[in-house]
């Protein structure tokens, strides 16, 4: 966003020329720097002059041109999380032993607490609406129906769900977001062809034949149609 020239960074907002850095918004010039605001001239977090910068800049990136990790990302080791707690499980999934493998790390302790919910869901209202409007729901704690991990509702998602009168979602957060990322598809297309026969669609009354590649797999049992096709239908 409004950034240029900004190479192997992230969460680097509005700034300008910009490498190996991390969450450094409103900055230029940086290399290798991390969480400063409005930075100019700086390696590793350290200030420099403008000709001090560009001289050690040049001197850093020549080294790291000979050693042939230039231009790659920020590499696997310096990575905190295990590959199962990270977001490249959604979109790459791999076994324990193929992340291993592969020189990622894994986190086998499980994260999060259990059995401390205050909430019995066999007695919590089922509706938004029968919620006392002197609920306090900072002070209760709720239990995951499929993971059973504890989580909380802060007091602005239960006034969001109080406004779209919708109940209380009885799952965690992370059950959550694996069954909208298992909602949206996998990662990965197909070529189909289109399965209308209606006959009054452009194709008239010979089935469509337009190809196109979809996330929907060919074993699966929807019904999938091309753009124009669609449009026929819903409009």
């Amino acid at each position: 966003m409004q950034c240029s020239s900004v190479i192997c960074s992230y969460y680097c907002w509005e700034s300008n020329f910009m490498q190996y850095c991390l969450n450094c918004p409103n900055s230029n010039d940086c290399f290798g720097c991390a969480g400063l605001i409005k930075g100019k001239y700086c390696i590793l977090n350290k200030q420099y002059t403008k000709e001090e910068f560009e001289k050690l800049r040049a001197e850093i990136i020549e080294k790291m041109k000979r050693e042939g990790i230039y231009g790659n990302f920020f590499p696997k080791e310096l990575s905190p999380f295990g590959y199962n707690e990270s977001s490249a499980m959604d979109e790459f999934p791999l076994e324990k032993e193929e992340a291993l493998s592969l020189g990622f790390k894994w986190e086998d302790t499980p994260r999060g607490t259990y059995g401390k919910e205050t909430v019995d869901w066999k007695t919590f209202p089922d509706s938004i609406l029968e919620l006392p409007k002197d609920f306090n729901v900072s002070r209760e704690v709720f239990v995951c129906t499929e993971c059973k991990k504890n989580y909380r509702i802060i007091e602005d998602e239960l006034g969001f769900y109080r406004r779209m009168q919708i109940p209380i979602p009885r799952n965690c957060p992370e059950c959550r977001h694996v069954r909208r990322f298992t909602n949206r598809g996998p990662n990965k297309l197909w070529g189909r062809i289109c399965m209308c026969n209606k006959k009054n669609h452009f194709h008239g009354g010979a089935k469509c034949d337009v190809e196109f590649e979809t996330s929907y797999a060919p074993e699966r049992p929807e019904i999938i149609h091309c753009e124009k096709c669609y449009q026929a239908e819903v409009y």
